[in-house]
């Protein structure tokens, strides 16, 4: 993510790695095939944690709550993520980017089925909880968005993810 994906090579993962050429493609035919597991482990990851973190027995908005304070604490933004994927593309094959866009999507349908189960819980009143679930995942990227500098719009963490929330919680409804 620091290097962009078109000048990072197989050498400089081998330096990184502290390892030779050769053991990198002694596990990894081609720096597409290395992405392309490197970016699944990441997701997956992501996914396990967001799952972990659903799985409390903490209210649901705050579960929400502190997901959206880790993740616009991240480093690299969604943003940052859509651009590799972008730089990348032409070196990945059809079915590599759908493992990606796969992997990526396990992480909403774990978003997702927490609000189907609050829901259900009537923790919530959603009529349509894969909206919400759609609609949280998009008020991360909200948080993470960069001005023409690439500093963050909002750089409070804990407040945006305050913000954030608030505004998925209620809504700018006035019921």
């Amino acid at each position: 993510m620091d290097l962009g994906y078109r000048s990072v090579t197989m050498e400089t993962v081998a330096e990184a790695a502290g390892v030779t050429k050769a053991s990198v493609y002694y596990h990894y035919k081609d720096k597409a095939s290395l992405f392309v597991a490197a970016v699944r482990y990441v997701l997956d990851n992501a996914r396990r944690a967001t799952e972990g973190m659903l799985a409390s027995d903490a209210p649901l908005r705050r579960r929400l709550h502190d997901i959206a304070r880790i993740v616009l604490a991240l480093p690299h933004s969604f943003t940052s993520f859509d651009a590799m994927m972008h730089e990348a593309a032409t070196d990945l094959s059809a079915l590599q980017i759908a493992q990606i866009r796969t992997e990526e999507r396990t992480i909403s349908e774990v978003v997702e089925q927490a609000l189907f189960d609050a829901a259900r819980r009537k923790e919530i009143r959603a009529d349509e909880p894969l909206f919400v679930a759609h609609a949280f995942l998009a008020l991360l990227r909200i948080g993470q968005a960069r001005d023409a500098d690439g500093n963050l719009l909002f750089p409070d963490t804990d407040k945006t993810a305050d913000l954030l929330i608030r505004f998925l919680w209620h809504g700018v409804g006035v019921d």
